[in-house]
């Protein structure tokens, strides 16, 4: 019975930590809610992994997108979570488009376009939009 228990409140443990749109990484962090009045959705970015975390936070029928874009090169990807409490995560470690140009002489300074889409219409009043620095080791705004 212990062992079963055990098991459940591990398994119970484990999805809250996945959903949560807070979890500590190192480094600097930046975030930034959909500009709907109740924000239904948030990004998180950590440039220390270059990681990047979209959330679903309100039961709207709405989902969140984020569309990253490298402000010089026009290079980017997106992502997108739906259903209250969902997040969708893009790190460095998977290669490709989400191994992100550092700051520097590479000019690592990334748009982030957050916003609501209900189907495929784009909510009204819902984006936000930030520039920021992938510097692993200080916060900074100013790209």
């Amino acid at each position: 019975m212990a062992t079963v228990l055990m098991a459940v409140t591990m398994a119970l443990f484990g999805t809250v930590m996945v959903a949560s749109p807070a979890q500590a990484y190192a480094g600097p962090h930046y975030w930034m809610y959909t500009n709907d009045g109740t924000p239904g959705g948030r990004v998180d970015f950590w440039p220390d992994g270059d990681i990047v975390q979209v959330c679903d936070i309100q039961a709207d029928g709405a989902h969140v997108k984020v569309v990253l874009t490298h402000i010089f090169t026009g290079t980017g990807f997106s992502a997108q979570a739906s259903g209250n409490g969902n997040c969708t995560t893009r790190r460095a470690s998977m290669g490709g488009e989400y191994d992100l140009v550092e700051r520097g002489s590479a000019k690592g300074c990334y748009r982030f376009n957050i916003r609501l889409w209900d189907d495929i219409h784009y909510v009204q009043g819902s984006e936000d939009i930030a520039a920021w620095w992938n510097d692993n080791n200080t916060k900074v705004t100013d790209c």
